[in-house]
This record gives C-alpha cells, structure tokens and sequence, in this order.
C-alpha cells in the first residue's frame, strides 16, 4: 500500500463518522436523489398539472451550508447525440443546476445563489418549504410568475419536489 493509500484510508472513517454526526445534528444534511417532480401552471383561472416522467437529480447540502443541485426530466432521448439546435434546446428545457450557501428559518430552506444554469438566479435568494419526514424531503416553491412572451408569459408555476436520502 502506497503512502498515499494510507493516508486516504485513514481519513475515511473519521470523515464517515464526522457526516454522520452532522446528518443527526441537522437531518438536512447530506445527498438526496430525486424521487418526483411535479409543476402546477395556473393561468387565466385554469390549473394544468405536469409530472416529471423519469427524473433524475440530486440535491448536496453540506455542514458548510452550501447546497448543489442538478436535475434532469427524463422525457425523450437522452442517449443520442444532438444533431440540431433544436436537439439542444429540448436537452436544455429540463435542466436545473444551482447552488449556494443556504440557511434554514423554520420550515425554509433558503439559499443565496451564486451559480446557476439560469444566470439571473445568481445573486437572489431561493425559498423553498420543505416538510422532512425520516428519509424523504419533499420542497415546495411558492407560485411565481413564469415570464416571457406569449400566452403563458402571466402564468404563475409552482413546484413539488420528492428527494430521498441516499446512504
């Protein structure tokens, strides 16, 4: 075993030990898979309810406070090479990436974004409701406008996000 094996081996237990410790200290804490993805769109006094078929995604918050995410839809093809732009723009409808140094008050997960797939994140705060119950998360955003031009560019969207706690 090489001296850098040794080292890393004997920082791997207190590193556990020490996530652990954080996880009981603040049940946040740690790495979530996305379970579910649900969108309600109201506009002109009609609500449309839209399921994420297949997500993938996970969701990091850290005893540093700093939070990450990253999610996919998992509609249409994701194994093939974009041929058109329009390939890249379907690729691109369903990402969210951000992360941020967050905080909790009460029943809110905020987080001060400083990175974002959506550049005119950075700099605003997040807040998000979260419910904890043992191993599943679940986040709701409150409904905000979803911008725009076009018919739907007065619609408001919220969303329902289910994370489970990945070991």
């Amino acid at each position: 075993m090489s001296a850098q094996e040794c080292v890393l081996e004997s920082l791997e237990e207190p590193l556990q030990n020490s996530a652990k410790e954080s996880a009981r200290d603040n049940p946040l804490l740690g790495v979530w898979k996305l379970v579910s993805s649900q969108a309600t769109v109201t506009h002109d006094g009609k609500i449309e309810v839209y399921n994420t078929k297949n997500p993938k995604g996970y969701l990091i918050l850290t005893p540093w406070q700093r939070m990450m995410t990253v999610s996919i839809g998992g509609d249409g093809d994701r194994k093939k090479v974009p041929t058109s732009d329009a390939d890249l723009s379907e690729l691109w409808k369903s990402l969210l990436a951000y992360t941020g140094k967050f905080r909790v008050e009460g029943d809110y997960l905020i987080t001060k974004v400083d990175v974002a797939w959506y550049e005119l994140w950075a700099g605003t705060e997040q807040r998000r409701k979260f419910r904890l119950d043992g191993d599943i998360l679940t986040i709701v955003t409150k409904p905000q406008p979803v911008g725009g031009m076009g018919p739907r560019g007065k619609a408001l969207v919220s969303c329902r996000v289910v994370w489970e706690r990945e070991e």
